[in-house]
């Protein structure tokens, strides 16, 4: 049985003086979905369809996308967090969250759940070595992750890449995906016409560039203690490392869990979104923000 479209709302925020878009649905407690790069809110469709009967969920895009310029600097990931607990404090949404990111957008949700501890009830990120761990840090010299240096050299990667974003970004995609089909050609010209927007590009990169600070900060931040929430790590079968992640897990969390998704690459909210959308529930329980028998998802 296909799981009917829930109602999607687009609004418009201004906080620390910039204009932010953000998408809402559902009821019930407060799902924060936070996109990486080279995407946008929409790439949480797939997980609102899927989540919005049990939870009031946020999605926003971040600074300096949406179609609002952000700032010439600025995208350290402590700073993204605060747009976005600004966002959930305008909705007058329910604390604690349960907050779950995408490569960039998992940067952007542990820095919020370290930085505003006592204000997130879960964390899930997916596919997204931490900055400030071992494993994160040691990303830059890794051949598999080229376009970490590439795009933190903000300047030269925003000259070949501008003018060109609907190819880079489809290059980007399908030279880290597993299901070429579940992102189609359709949502690539929606994050192309997103990239293209005056800033938008830069924005993007600049949120590489700022990865070394980010790591300052969590590694300042985890001296006072690893967060002691429920935390689950989402990572791609394809790309796993078990034991470096479980390394990972032990440096940042007291209650951290490992789960890999076989058979599903970078892109795993859009090629496994129902295991995502189990998993995000079965957090959300263990974190008492479902209650025990409301967390079976409905699949399509």
């Amino acid at each position: 049985m296909s799981t009917p479209e829930p109602l999607v709302e687009h609004h418009r925020a201004t906080v620390h003086g910039m204009g932010h878009h953000y998408l809402t649905a559902g009821t019930g407690p407060t799902l924060v979905l936070l996109h990486g790069f080279p995407q946008t809110a929409h790439m949480w469709n797939p997980l609102i369809k899927r989540l919005a009967a049990r939870f009031r969920i946020v999605a926003p895009d971040l600074r300096g996308l949406g179609g609002f310029p952000g700032p010439a600097a600025g995208y350290e990931k402590a700073a993204l967090a605060d747009d976005v607990r600004a966002i959930v404090e305008q909705m007058g949404l329910s604390s604690p969250v349960l907050i779950c990111g995408h490569d960039m957008g998992a940067y952007v949700g542990f820095a919020y759940a370290l930085k505003h501890r006592g204000e997130v009830a879960g964390l899930v990120t997916v596919d997204a070595p931490l900055p400030g761990t071992e494993l994160g840090d040691g990303l830059a010299a890794n051949p598999r992750t080229w376009h970490i240096p590439f795009h933190a050299n903000v300047d030269v990667a925003h000259m070949l890449i501008s003018g060109r974003e609907r190819e880079y970004i489809d290059y980007f995609v399908a030279s880290r995906i597993y299901d070429r089909s579940a992102v189609p050609p359709a949502d690539i010209d929606i994050y192309a016409a997103a990239y293209t927007a005056p800033g938008a590009l830069r924005a993007g990169l600049e949120m590489y560039r700022s990865l070394q600070q980010d790591s300052l900060d969590n590694r300042a931040a985890l001296a006072m203690g690893r967060l002691a929430i429920p935390f689950t790590a989402v990572a791609s079968g394809v790309t796993a490392v078990r034991g470096a992640l479980e390394t990972m897990l032990h440096e940042v969390a007291e209650n951290g869990r490992l789960e890999i998704v076989e058979q599903a690459g970078h892109w795993i909210p859009e090629e496994k979104p129902d295991r995502l959308a189990d998993i995000i529930t079965a957090v959300a329980t263990e974190a008492g923000v479902l209650d025990r028998g409301e967390g079976e998802t409905h699949q399509s």
